[in-house]
Parts: C-alpha cells; structure tokens; sequence
C-alpha cells in the first residue's frame, strides 16, 4: 500500500483550477523510419500497454482522506481503460508550429481528471507544414501528476519506455494485471493515527535540525551584509510575478546542438552547462522586458531545482533549490556568464541550497492536515505569491535525457520538451531536457503574462547568438543582427499563443 509522502503531496494540495499541477513530455517522432514507413496509432497503443508494468502510477489512482487527515494512498482503478488515457488528435489545415504550439498550450491547461490515474497522452498528427520535421511526423505529448513523478522521473521512466534500435524490443510483452482490492478502512484508520503521531515527532526534530544551519546562514548574512552588493539582496518583480494565473497557457521552445554550449562553457573557467543555461535566460529576459520597458535595475533571479545527497543515507537525494541572479542588468553576455559563475560557485549558494533542504524535509514529515491546512491558506490568500515574489522570478530547470537515439515501433524519436505547471507568482518555467546530442529549452507562461510566445524564442535566439560569438570572439553585424545573418527584431507581432516556424535553432 504505497502513500505519498508531505514533500509530493504538495503538489496536489496546492493545485487549483487555473494552476494544475501536471508536467508534460512532448516527443516528435520520424515514421520513415518504420517498417513500411507508417505506424498506427493501434501498435502506439499495443507499445504503452506492453510497457504499463513499469510504474505503478500507470494503473494507479489516489485515495484522498476525508479532511486530509492523512497523505493520500495510491489504490489501483479497477475500471482502468487504456483508450480512455491514450487519445488521437491531427491538427486542423495548415498544420504549422504555431498551431501545434496553441495545441499543446491548450492541452497543457486543462487539469487532469482526479478520480482516475493521473497521466494522459495525446498522439498528434498533422505536421506537414512544420518545415523542418520529416513528412508524416507525429507527436506525442503526456500529462503527469507531479505528486506522481518529478521532472527526472519522467524523463528516466521516458527511456524506458522506448527502444534502443529501430526493431522492436521481442522481449517485452503485455503482462497480466488483476486490480488489488482497497485497503480496508480499520488499517487506514490505524495507519492514520501511527503516521500523525510519527510525523509530529519527525517534524519536530527536522526543524531542531535546521536551527544550527539556519542560524549560521543569519549570522553569516548580518556580518557581511556590507559588503554585499544591493544586487544581490533586493529581488524585483516583474510581469511574471503577478497575483492572478488565468487557465490559460503559452508555450514555445528553442533547440541548440550540445556541443555549441560546451564551447560557451569553455569560454569562463569553471562554468557549467547550468551557468550557460542561466546566461542565456538572463540575456532573454533582459531584451524581452527591455522591449516593453520593464527590464529592472537589478538581477532578476532564477529558482533553480537542484538533487542533494542525503548524509548517511547511501544513494538516497532530496531536492533542494538555489536562487542564482541571472545579471538580467548586464548587457554584455560574457559578462553576464562570468558574473553568473561567480555566483553559482560561491559557498553562499551551496548554504541557500542547504536551507531549502531543511524546509522540503520538514514538509516531508509534516502531518497530511496541517500541511494541507497550510498550502491551502497560502494559496487562497496570496502568501504563496508574495513569498515565491521574494525568491526569484522564474524557474529554470535542467534535466540530462538520453544520449543515443530512441525509437518507438520503428519511428525514430527526434525532438524532446518538457513543460511545467505555474503557480502563483511564479509564472514563467523554463525547462532543457538534453537528448542525443541536442539540448531543449522549451518555455511555459500565463497567456496573460506572455502574450507573445513567439518573440521570447527570438529573445533566446539573440541570446545564444551573441554569447556564441562573444565566447568565440568574433561577433559581427549590426545592431539587430546574429550569426549567420538571422535578423532579430526589436519587436514581434503579438499573439495569443504559439510560434511561427519551428522551434528556433540558432547557431
């Protein structure tokens, strides 16, 4: 009987109709390479149901308790229908990325159904007009419940899911399945009683625990206090930051060769894919609000989700998160990088890292009802938002996926995003999934907040543009140009959702 603990179901207390709290995967897959260059959506299907045994969120659903006085369990849907959670869409004529892109955006925002197991998938055809993509290409998108799996769970139990070469694995086979009756409601009522009382006595200690490093970080902050800069305490806020999250929702992506970050990185001794990744959100944003005159006086920050070892607990990690300036301010992207390594590389950010350790192991341990009790006020009354306000202004996440091709009944896997749920004052997601040589970063915002997706992707066009030629010492052109002669505008019609093209790929 496997229940969720604090630090997952956060997610599903938090949830509200305009913020649900699902991730998704996008794929887009090449049939030619198929046998007879075409597969059906029957033999998709036929390829998820033999694979369902690898999790049990697959045929799973939650049990909440009434008052949430205990963690939800996971009991298994005797009524469970695969047809129900696989679905077949085609997009209407033309069938270009702006299109496709309103499509997953309008997929994305509707909220997954609660009484069932919480994951969806959607096969897409229809693509022909998306330039770059092969004749006949289809996607597949899939919803999944974050208190289900994190963002690296996805993606790993994603590989699993796939073939390694273009004939298909024989050794995997459907599997039989017989649905396990519910718990009986004594064993839930004493398990409710044991786990209140040991998660009292677990938090308790959890928060004696944090008293040393929180107090050492304090006394370390009054000391040096003068000597920090005013960019590094004051944290603006901005478009992203705001009180209401409408149902609605962007999305758009750009893709670069991995390769070309590595020489970036090489450029600043001691940098990393993530401080590349930081510089380029850091230019992005800088031309994108300096377009609509809103671009702060200060760094904005990123929150960026990190896996910590858990000390004396061998192959055990929590998540934890560090809130790095992006240097948003600085115009010169190498600059930036550099200003950014610094960052990222000092004690200081190793220690903030460590104190939102101490806070995501108290949730774990804290009981269902004071928990829930808690999210639930913070996010009907806004604190969620004014306290998310006051750590950064967007989320930045970086999620390594296989490094070889993949394939599913014969088509091979060509393209991978990922897409993240809004919350509250945090209104802007951006996530990079690397795969087979290329690295992702796909973008997700209040249609409100972002009205026009299209231009963010021009905004990290010019971003790694100018950092390529900067780390390579030889940028050209005028103001207003990259390499390669692609003309970044200053401005870009508006529009409520999508992208024109493709998703960008610069370089």
């Amino acid at each position: 009987m496997k229940q969720l603990n604090g630090q997952d179901a956060v997610y599903l207390y938090a949830e509200t109709p305009s913020t649900p709290g699902h991730l998704g995967l996008l794929y887009i897959y090449d049939q030619s390479t198929a046998p007879g260059k075409q597969v059906r959506f029957k033999s998709i299907l036929g390829h998820i149901r033999e694979r369902l045994h690898i999790s049990h969120v697959f045929r799973s659903k939650l049990m909440r308790m009434p008052f949430d006085i205990d963690h939800p369990y996971w009991v298994d849907d005797e009524n469970f229908d695969l047809e129900y959670h696989v679905r077949h869409l085609a997009l209407p004529k033309p069938g270009d990325w702006r299109q496709f892109s309103i499509l997953v955006s309008r997929l994305h925002s509707r909220p997954l159904d609660m009484s069932k197991p919480l994951w969806e998938t959607y096969v897409i055809e229809g693509l022909d007009n998306i330039s770059w993509l092969p004749k006949g290409s289809f996607a597949v998108f899939t919803k999944v419940h974050h208190c289900a799996m994190d963002g690296a769970a996805v993606i790993d139990l994603a590989s699993r899911f796939h073939d390694k070469t273009p004939e298909p694995d024989v050794g995997i086979g459907e599997q039989a399945w017989t649905p396990e009756p519910k718990p009986p409601v004594k064993d839930l009522i004493v398990n409710t009683l044991l786990n209140n009382y040991k998660h009292s006595f677990e938090t308790g200690f959890d928060m004696i625990n944090a008293i040393p490093s929180i107090g050492k970080r304090l006394l370390a902050k009054a000391r040096n206090r003068d000597m920090e800069p005013e960019a590094t305490i004051v944290r603006p806020e901005t478009r992203f930051n705001n009180d209401h999250v409408s149902p609605h929702r962007v999305f758009g992506g750009v893709e670069w060769d991995f390769e070309e970050l590595k020489l970036i990185k090489n450029a600043v001794r001691g940098a990393t894919i993530n401080d590349v990744l930081l510089a380029l959100c850091g230019g992005a944003l800088h031309y994108y609000l300096q377009d609509k005159d809103e671009l702060p006086f200060h760094s904005l920050r990123a929150i960026v989700p990190v896996r910590q070892d858990t000390k004396g607990k061998p192959n055990a990690e929590t998540m934890a998160v560090m809130t790095p300036p992006i240097h948003s301010q600085v115009a010169d992207p190498l600059e930036r990088l550099e200003a950014i390594q610094w960052d990222t590389s000092t004690s200081a950010a190793l220690e903030n890292a460590h104190g939102a350790k101490d806070m995501t192991d108290i949730t774990k341990h804290m009981p269902s009802f004071t928990l829930a009790l808690g999210i639930g006020v913070a996010t009907h009354s806004h604190l969620s938002r004014k306290t998310l306000a006051a750590i950064g202004n967007c989320v930045l996440t970086n999620v390594p996926g296989p490094q070889m091709p993949l394939y599913m009944r014969g088509a091979k896997l060509l393209y991978v995003s990922a897409l993240a749920p809004l919350v509250e004052g945090l209104t802007l997601m951006f996530n990079a999934v690397s795969y087979n040589g290329r690295i992702s970063v796909s973008f997700q915002s209040d249609r409100d907040a972002l009205p026009d997706p299209e231009f963010m992707e021009a905004c990290w066009e010019r971003s790694f543009a100018e950092l390529k030629c900067a780390a390579a010492n030889q940028c050209e052109g005028a103001e207003g140009e990259v390499i390669h002669k692609v003309r970044i505008p200053k401005t870009a019609k508006r529009t409520p959702g999508g992208s024109r093209g493709r998703p960008r790929k610069a370089g």
